[in-house]
Parts: C-alpha cells; structure tokens; sequence
C-alpha cells in the first residue's frame, strides 16, 4: 500500500470513530513459513564471541544444525551460511558476515534469516528491534 493510499484509510478511520462507529481493522495475514507451497530463499547466520577450540566446536555445530533444520523444510532453499568467528555481538561494527547478510537482505537475495537465538543476532536490543524492523519493511519483507 503507497503512503498516499495508507493516509487516505487513517481519515476514513478516523472519520468513523468520530461518528461514534466501531472499526474493525483485521490483522495483517501470517506468513506460514512451513507449507503454504511457497518457496523461501534462506540463509542461516553464525557467531562465536572467542576463537577458543570450544567455541569453534559450538560454530561447526552451528552450521550443522542449520543444515539439517533447513534440509528438513522442503519449502526453505539454503542459500548461504553467514558466520562471523571470533566477533562479539554487543555491536554491529566488525561483524562483516552479519553486515553482508543484510545488505544482501535489502538487494532482495533472500526471503528467511535462520538464526541458533536472539543473542546470536544482536545481543543489543536497540540494534536487534532496530533491524527486525529494517527487515520487516523490506518488499518482500524478510
């Protein structure tokens, strides 16, 4: 819906409420990312905060279980694994896989980010609610 289209529901909106008039307005419909037939271009991302063998354990298994998480969702076509080694998640600023995987979002490469948690994605919360609304607003949003 255009700016202009999206103004012109809000007076009409408006304009009953001052009538007195109830106004229903439905919810947007979900996406149903498991089996509405639609194929979603995916990519999965990556992080471990040290380069400690542990850690480096943690980000293979990482990629495994994004493998196999992907592979069993018919409709998700991987793309890519974006990973970031060694990065801490407290700010955007030196994670260039993260940095690449949204600029790849907003060029309209991919449909569907599969992160391990929250935290592996920003552990900021401004950054975190901040980007989920970047990518929200993408056409298709992501």
């Amino acid at each position: 819906m255009k700016e202009h289209e999206k103004g012109d529901q809000q007076r009409q909106i408006n304009h009953r409420e001052e009538r007195g008039e109830r106004v229903f307005i439905p919810a947007k419909p979900k996406i149903d990312f498991y089996g509405d037939g639609r194929v979603f271009r995916t990519c999965a991302y990556c992080r471990v905060s040290t380069d400690n063998d542990a850690q480096l354990s943690s980000f293979e298994l990482q990629q495994a279980h994004y493998m196999q998480l992907i592979g069993s969702h018919p409709n998700w076509d991987l793309k890519k694994i974006y990973a970031d080694e060694g990065i801490s998640g407290t700010s955007l600023k030196n994670r260039d896989e993260f940095n690449a995987m949204i600029a790849a979002c907003e060029a309209g490469e991919f449909d569907l980010i599969i992160t391990k948690s929250v935290s592996r994605f920003a552990r900021n919360l401004v950054d975190c609610i901040s980007l989920v609304r970047k990518l929200k607003r993408l056409n298709p949003p992501v």
